[in-house]
């Protein structure tokens, strides 16, 4: 599944100069950076980076208040996931009618209006599960590493032009990259197995993550929607979670 969502790479673009430096990923790709100190980032840098992202993230992003209903619905979702299997998580909600969900290194998890108007309790969990799957397993590390490569390029490509506006093209291209990059095969895979997992752990229904990836299915007209993105197609992931059921 993609991560993040295209209003947040537009309020990157329309940021402020202040804000576009402040969401350089704590000096990791400052001025002195180049690709060769992006490439030898360690896994630490990494997690830093995308906290660091995250902050500037729920600025641009409108996220539901505590006292909402969407707020108060994935806290009782998500009650008790403080920390999972070593991995510090904290969650919120973007209002933004998008149907999506994504997990970052540094354990931020966000889930969009629009999928939790989709989706029934079991069924958020199961996605949740999926998106937790990502961060452990490393595969949102690889992606965020991959922006900043891909960011230190795009800076140093741009070395004409002024101090400030390097460092707007440089952060927006690293949540551009970000946004855009998608899953392998394998890795959508391997979080759907943990995913699986993860319902059981907590004993919840399993055949949720198969109805979830049904109802994306059927709702895969809609071309801005990021979970659609990803491969293998949510039908042909809902019969391999079947097929798993059907098993025990």
């Amino acid at each position: 599944m993609k991560t993040l969502t295209k209003f947040a790479v537009i309020a990157a673009f329309s940021a402020s100069a202040s804000l576009a430096q402040a969401v350089d990923l704590k000096g990791l790709l400052g001025a002195g950076a180049d690709l060769a100190k992006a490439a030898s980032l360690s896994d630490a840098d990494i997690i830093a980076g995308s906290r660091d992202m995250m902050v500037q993230m729920d600025e641009m992003n409108p996220v539901a208040p505590p006292g909402s209903d969407y707020a108060k619905r994935l806290a009782r979702l998500t009650r008790g996931l403080e920390n999972e299997d070593g991995l510090k998580l904290n969650f919120a909600v973007y209002m933004v009618d998008e149907v999506n969900a994504f997990a970052t290194p540094d354990g931020s998890v966000r889930v969009f209006k629009g999928l939790m108007d989709m989706m029934t309790d079991d069924e958020l969990r199961g996605v949740i599960g999926h998106e937790i799957g990502h961060a452990k397993l490393g595969h949102s590390k690889s992606q965020m590493k991959s922006a900043l490569l891909m960011s230190a390029g795009t800076k140093a490509a741009g070395a004409t032009n002024s101090a400030v506006g390097k460092a707007v093209a440089a952060n927006a291209e690293t949540i551009e990259a970000f946004a855009n990059a998608q899953f392998s095969q394998k890795d959508e895979i391997a979080s759907d197995d943990y995913g699986f997992e993860f319902m059981r752990k907590y004993k919840h229904d399993p055949a949720a993550l198969a109805t979830a990836f049904r109802k994306l299915a059927r709702d895969g007209g809609g071309g801005g929607n990021s979970l659609m993105a990803s491969h293998p197609d949510p039908a042909s992931r809902a019969r391999r979670v079947e097929e798993r059921l059907a098993r025990k």
